[in-house]
């Protein structure tokens, strides 16, 4: 476990009673541009791998979007909380290993038979699901398995026409 010294200032107070429920499979944050979604989202997830070791697949649908998204996203966030010094962060392949050896992996689905040979996730988010298909998402779902309490698959993405299936589910 790293001991953080965070203001809950930070958080956002719309998403804040979110910030530590760890009991439900699925989460679903959805709001428009600026809305503060992506933001939470990186910072549950970093203090759940901070709190517990963990093993998080951060997806889009291209890989080419991550870097300048998510991938940054979490850089930034270690920086704030002053823990990028004590992270390996790996640039050639999308990982950051946190001090107390949780791991966080950013891939794209461009090539999806990579991402099953991926063992022991704990943490899925799929950032702008809406972009996956629904045979994706159910894959993903699929390798969510690992034998750890507390398994999460968290989407995120901007409002939805009605025909999406993120929508209908």
């Amino acid at each position: 476990m790293i001991n953080l010294n965070i203001s809950k200032k930070i958080f956002n107070d719309v998403y804040y009673p979110h910030l530590c429920d760890y009991g439900k499979r699925f989460e679903v944050y959805y709001g428009g541009a600026g809305s503060g979604k992506s933001v939470f989202v990186c910072q549950k997830l970093l203090l759940k791998a901070c709190k517990f070791k963990r093993k998080i697949l951060v997806i889009r649908k291209y890989g080419t979007t991550l870097k300048d998204s998510v991938f940054q996203l979490f850089i930034d966030m270690l920086i704030k909380w002053s823990l990028y010094e004590h992270c390996k962060i790996n640039l050639s392949n999308y990982t950051i290993t946190l001090p107390n050896g949780s791991i966080i992996l950013f891939k794209g689905l461009d090539d999806s038979e990579k991402i099953k040979s991926i063992t022991d996730i704990t943490d899925i988010w799929a950032e702008e699901c809406t972009e996956l298909s629904e045979e994706e998402f159910d894959q993903l779902d699929l390798r969510l398995r690992a034998n750890v309490p507390y398994l999460q698959f968290i989407v995120s993405f901007n409002p939805v026409s009605k025909v999406n299936w993120v929508y209908r589910r």
